[in-house]
């Protein structure tokens, strides 16, 4: 659980997968997000959405009811004369007059508060704010509302394309199953199911696209979907270079080791300028992402306070590999957690930071 503040602008990172920091970081407090003269308000606890008291729209609500025919205009209007004379609660007056079942009045509320979330994935610009901090005792509502599924169907429900096509990745970039955990995966839709098997036969994000049964537009969306909750992750185009790979000495292996360490040192100090101390967690979670699919040299490394990865002793002495593919799934390796922990980044801080990432870490040399 991390509980550092944190803020952006929309157009670096989108509004999911600001929701995903909150949800993979285990986060409670409130995030203000505001565009123009537009402020909303969402409480979360421990990862999940919340509905507490005063980040509630109660008038919002109140008319909801009343617009959807959920409830009759004099009913509202006995219950808000109920309420006004005893300095009653409006909600709980809704239940003391019989005009809503206690377990309806929630699930109202709670269909309310979801659907004011939605429309702010639209939103290409804007600012964003999290303040950490625990929600006053008595004043939660709703809480527990899943994350994973409400950026999933708020992505389905996205009217702003041209949002999506910006944080995708380019249509040369592959794209493949990244392992997680079965409780954080949401349930998926027969598309999204189609396109995470499809993901994994196609070279690219324009073979996807162009290839895909879903077309290009619902493909895109169900790319979006995956790759921000990570279950896909973006890799190298698969090549067809099989050539034989020259010997390894134990220097050059000291060599590839150190040069990769620069690189995820490099990544460390970039984030780490940009949100603190979280960065390290930010980091540890990228790792865990994907070593089920990495070098079993890798499964019990340690990731060092300056952002480098440290092998035991006995590992280290094993990287001595003589055969081909040992030295592919080495190197293999190195490019997986340099661009898991590039994904980080870009889920964290949004595209252009992605960007910037890159262009330093060209500077820093070749791992070969």
């Amino acid at each position: 659980m991390v509980n550092t503040p944190f803020q952006g602008e929309f157009s670096e990172i989108s509004f999911p997968q600001v929701l995903v920091l909150i949800w993979r970081e285990e986060r409670s407090g409130f995030l203000r997000v505001r565009r123009g003269s537009a402020e909303r308000s969402f409480c979360f606890e421990d990862g999940g959405l919340a509905v507490e008291r005063s980040a509630f729209d109660e008038p919002g609500f109140l008319k909801f009811l009343a617009a959807l025919g959920l409830v009759r205009s004099d009913d509202l209007a006995r219950s808000g004369a109920a309420a006004r004379e005893s300095g009653m609660d409006p909600l709980r007056a809704l239940v003391e007059s019989g005009v809503l079942a206690p377990a309806r009045l929630l699930k109202l509320v709670e269909d309310f508060s979801i659907g004011e979330i939605f429309p702010v994935f639209d939103w290409a610009d804007g600012a964003y704010g999290f303040e950490p901090g625990q929600p006053p005792p008595g004043t939660l509502f709703i809480r527990g509302i899943s994350l994973p599924e409400l950026i999933l169907e708020g992505i389905r429900r996205m009217g702003n394309f041209e949002l999506i096509e910006t944080h995708l990745p380019t249509a040369g970039e592959a794209v493949q199953g990244l392992t997680s955990r079965a409780n954080e995966r949401p349930e998926l839709a027969a598309p999204e199911r189609y396109l995470l098997g499809a993901a994994a036969a196609s070279g690219s994000v324009g073979d996807l696209c162009a290839s895909s049964v879903l077309g290009e537009r619902e493909t895109k969306r169900a790319l979006f979907a995956l790759l921000t909750l990570g279950i896909l992750g973006t890799s190298k185009a698969k090549g067809k270079n099989n050539k034989p790979l020259p010997e390894f000495s134990l220097g050059d292996l000291d060599r590839l080791f150190a040069a990769f360490n620069d690189r995820c040192s490099f990544i460390y100090k970039y984030i780490s300028k940009e949100i603190g101390p979280v960065a390290l967690n930010v980091i540890e979670k990228s790792l865990d992402e994907i070593k089920g699919r990495i070098d079993p040299l890798f499964q019990n490394c340690k990731l060092k306070p300056d952002g480098r990865i440290e092998l035991r002793t006995l590992l280290k002495r094993n990287l001595g590999i003589s055969n081909d593919e040992g030295k592919r799934s080495l190197l293999r390796s190195f490019d997986e957690v340099l661009a898991a922990e590039v994904l980080a980044v870009k889920r964290t801080l949004g595209n252009k930071h992605e960007s910037a990432l890159v262009k330093g870490l060209e500077r820093i040399g070749d791992l070969r």
